[in-house]
């Protein structure tokens, strides 16, 4: 993803707290931009050494050459107050969500619950941004295997997506991602979602947050489980097999499954389970669900044929690749 990361008068738009762990190969140079301990807890600080301090403005689309120039007042173009680069067409009635937005949600919640912000950055010249903030932590099984829940707050300005808070599980060894989709009560693993047409309500949001324990609570009940849960090789291929097919059906259709059984993915993720995998060989993880889970996680944040790297996170996190992960994970909890 570093090659996506907005870089203006020099300097990229990015900043997370080294002792969370640098995501998305950020050391790579130029884009060290590990916030100093003394600031961590200054949202303020955050804001400005992320670059992020920055607005959008909004102009009518005016086209046209010379005197014949005409105003399209059913569109406006979004661009930003300090460069003035566009950022997007979007409608009259379009509701801005700021970057500085990122870190206001985060402000009254800093230190409560244990939540600390660990990263934050804008993609593609500020049309995207994003920030987590770490509120969980603990293992599964074995001290090796180390878990942490983040919140992750994401929006756009250029019109292709809604503003989403969500809560996801990271596993240290490797990285994976999983939105905590699985819950004892419904409300706890929801997404909060809010598109353009309406206005983000900062309130609403941090009531989403208040749920955030109950949420790492089932969530590391859930995950517990898994790692108790053995599962052979047999039982490895067909859970594959059901993942990646269309649907239950179409898994017991025989011509289904001999494409699946060649296709990339279905190999790929029975050899991260088999032991090619990150911390597949833990006791936790080799052999179980849970490590059945991790190779699915794996393939999709790591091993997926994408474009980009950023494109292979964004999939991950809201597109096709975060469903097949929430599926993995449904069906191994059922």
């Amino acid at each position: 993803m570093s090659h996506e990361i907005t870089k203006t008068n020099g300097v990229f738009e990015f900043a997370f707290r080294a002792d969370h762990g640098a995501p998305w190969h950020v050391g790579e140079t130029g884009i060290e931009r590990a916030v100093p301990v003394a600031l961590l807890d200054d949202v303020d600080a955050w804001k400005s050494h992320a670059g992020m301090k920055w607005e959008a403005k909004r102009s009518r689309v005016r086209f046209g050459e010379g005197p014949n120039q005409r105003v399209w007042n059913d569109q406006h173009v979004l661009f930003r107050n300090d460069t003035k680069a566009p950022l997007g067409i979007v409608s009259p009635g379009y509701q801005i969500v700021q970057p500085g937005q990122m870190f206001d949600l985060s402000r009254d919640l800093i230190g409560v619950g244990g939540l600390q912000l660990s990263a934050a950055g804008t993609t593609f010249g500020g049309r995207e941004f994003w920030a987590t903030a770490k509120f969980g932590e603990g293992t599964v099984g074995s001290t090796k295997d180390m878990v942490q829940g983040f919140v992750l707050v994401h929006s756009s300005l250029d019109g292709s997506r809604a503003t989403t808070v969500r809560r996801v599980i990271e596993r240290a060894v490797c990285n994976n991602t999983i939105q905590m989709a699985f819950s004892e009560h419904q409300k706890v693993g929801a997404v909060f979602k809010v598109n353009h047409r309406s206005e983000f309500n900062i309130e609403d949001a941090k009531a989403y947050m208040g749920l955030n324990m109950d949420a790492w609570k089932a969530t590391k009940a859930a995950m517990l489980r898994l790692a108790n849960v053995e599962i052979d090789r047999m039982a490895a291929e067909a859970f594959v097999l059901r993942l990646l097919a269309p649907s239950e059906a179409a898994a017991r259709d025989q011509k289904v499954q001999a494409k699946i059984v060649v296709s990339a993915g279905y190999g790929k993720i029975l050899a991260l389970f088999n032991g090619e995998g990150k911390g597949s060989k833990l006791d936790s993880t080799a052999g179980t669900a849970w490590g059945a889970l991790n190779a699915v996680t794996e393939w999709v944040d790591h091993h997926v044929r994408a474009t980009s790297d950023t494109n292979r996170w964004d999939s991950a996190q809201f597109g096709p690749g975060a469903a097949l992960k929430a599926k993995a994970f449904a069906m191994l909890t059922a």
